[in-house]
């Protein structure tokens, strides 16, 4: 005869029981729900709410637009200092015209306290300072503008490498925290804010000490013979290239060549539509601060729409958000695993949610699709209503990871 089995009221009630109850009243409860959807998952306060917010091209776009305002806004900065030798023609001209209405009207004291007035008006510009000190020789003068104009070019090229470097720095920065702060991935928006700042950084000061001999060499020159359609191409090119490494910064931090080649394609558009636009800008309004926001913002801006048009055009696998609080928001597969979890670490974050674990599923790209891998964390993943521990993934599945509903996508193959 067999013992009788006992239980004890105190392990009837224990934790590990009770637990075990929960987790499958949830379980039906959720098979219920894909089988009458009207029925809500306990505890999932399911939302089916989308917005443009989640779109990759529309939040690529304004990211690259804000890092585009603020680079020129920061670089902009090192330009805004008067320009001495300009000033200084002004200012002989001016000084000219003065001696020569004297001379013809033989008014030579009035002259002499107007030329005293004006030199005292142009003591503080170097240029004009030599012009008329009448105690040096000309060819001293020579030498002295020749020391000032190397001086001053020096100030420009270290201008121009700031510039660059900080609008570089701005816009790979936008572009680099683009997705982790729609995701509300704080973790990631830091740590991908820092490399991309980095990146953008050397990048841009990298273009900035060859960019000018790279613009004179296609463009053959400057001045008035040199043809306005050489002049735009030389600046494409070279704005093209900026563009380039300015928008690699997401692709390295990722360590993904695919994503790595999408950036710099976009930068790459986004810098020759900029450079094309400088040009005919600076003409128009006759000020090269404004083509210069116009150029920047422009590499900005059509980086990243370029970015997030080029992501979908190449994308082979990815999910789509169709339940939850990011409901809208696509996750293209890159990376080799993809680990999905409430952990601000996981490649698709899931926050604000107790029923996923740190690492609670890992997708897996394998040779012709892809595999889902329920992880030992959190309740169970559900992949069209039904509990997984490993499956290979087909296009229109739906997968349920807590209160987050994904539908997976998968580009047909030809052939």
């Amino acid at each position: 005869m067999r013992d009788k089995l006992t239980i004890s009221w105190d392990e009837i009630n224990s934790p590990s029981v009770e637990q075990r109850l929960r987790e499958r009243e949830i379980l039906m409860r959720t098979r219920e729900h894909y089988e009458n959807p009207s029925e809500p998952v306990l505890g999932a306060d399911v939302r089916r709410r989308t917005s443009i917010w989640y779109n990759t091209v529309f939040y690529m776009a304004f990211f690259g637009l804000v890092g585009g305002l603020l680079g020129w806004g920061l670089g902009a900065i090192m330009h805004f200092r008067p320009n001495a030798a300009l000033e200084a023609r002004e200012l002989i001209a001016a000084y000219q015209e003065i001696e020569r209405f004297a001379a013809e009207m033989h008014v030579g004291e009035q002259a002499e306290r107007s030329l005293a007035e004006l030199r005292r008006t142009g003591r503080d510009n170097p240029y004009f300072a030599v012009y008329v000190d009448e105690s040096l020789s000309q060819d001293q003068k020579d030498q002295r503008l020749a020391a000032i104009e190397q001086r001053d070019a020096f100030k420009d090229f270290l201008a121009n490498v700031l510039f660059f470097g900080v609008s570089g720095m701005m816009i790979a920065i936008c572009l680099g925290v683009a997705e982790p702060v729609v995701d509300r991935n704080v973790h990631g928006a830091v740590v991908n804010g820092s490399l991309a700042a980095a990146v953008g950084m050397a990048g841009g000061i990298f273009v900035s000490l060859f960019v000018d001999h790279l613009h004179l060499m296609i463009a053959g020159g400057i001045g008035p013979d040199v043809s306005v359609a050489r002049q735009m191409l030389a600046r494409a090119i070279t704005w093209g290239v900026l563009g380039l490494f300015l928008s690699a910064a997401p692709g390295l931090i990722m360590q993904n060549r695919k994503k790595l080649l999408i950036g710099m394609g976009g930068g790459m558009i986004g810098g020759v539509i900029g450079g094309l636009l400088f040009d005919p800008i600076a003409q128009a309004v006759e000020n090269q601060h404004v083509s210069r926001l116009i150029a920047i913002v422009a590499i900005g801006l059509v980086a990243g729409l370029s970015t997030g048009m080029l992501e979908n055009a190449v994308k082979t696998g990815w999910f789509k958000v169709t339940e939850g609080l990011i409901a809208g928001k696509q996750f293209v597969l890159y990376r080799n695993p993809t680990y999905i979890g409430s952990s601000p670490q996981s490649h698709i974050y899931l926050f604000k949610d107790p029923r996923v674990g740190r690492r609670h599923a890992a997708v897996h790209i394998i040779p012709g699709g892809y595999e889902l891998e329920d992880l030992p964390l959190g309740e169970k993943t559900l992949v069209n209503g039904k509990p997984v521990t490993r499956t290979r993934l087909r296009s229109g599945d739906r997968i349920q990871i807590g209160r987050t509903a994904f539908h997976f996508h998968e580009k047909e193959k030809k052939g």
